[in-house]
């Protein structure tokens, strides 16, 4: 069951039953400093006003992250919203996608890759506030 579904500039992100965040994307997203941005305010304002959240975001569906964008998915800010990140990748491109973004950056929390959102969903269990 999805709650408070909030539109963002490339994809939507809810909360399910259990306090768990979803995001996806629209196909061939290319994420921005501006989008990224607009995220870290949805996230804050209707979804971590008060706790952090454990969340599953679908990168299957990304072309590109500008490094803007990289820098605030693991910055001190994000740190403080988010206290697990699962990613799901679908493709060889997005695998590498995220391979580069957990290599390249680091994150203030732990963030692993998933093929399917049931494992994803069950390894951010742990991270339940």
């Amino acid at each position: 069951m999805q709650h408070n579904k909030q539109k963002t500039s490339q994809g939507e992100v809810w909360m399910d039953k259990d306090g768990i965040l979803y995001q996806d994307y629209a196909p061939g997203t290319e994420l921005k400093h501006e989008d990224s941005l607009k995220e870290v305010r949805v996230y804050r304002t209707y979804f971590c006003k008060e706790v952090k959240r454990s969340i599953v975001v679908d990168i299957t569906n990304i072309k590109r992250v500008s490094k803007e964008s990289r820098d605030i998915y693991s910055s001190e800010e994000m740190g403080g919203l988010i206290s697990a990140a699962a990613l799901i990748v679908g493709n060889p491109v997005s695998r590498i996608m995220g391979n580069f973004y957990m290599g390249i950056n680091k994150t203030k929390m732990p963030v692993r890759m998933f093929t399917s959102t049931g494992d994803a969903r069950k390894w951010l269990e742990d991270f339940l506030p």
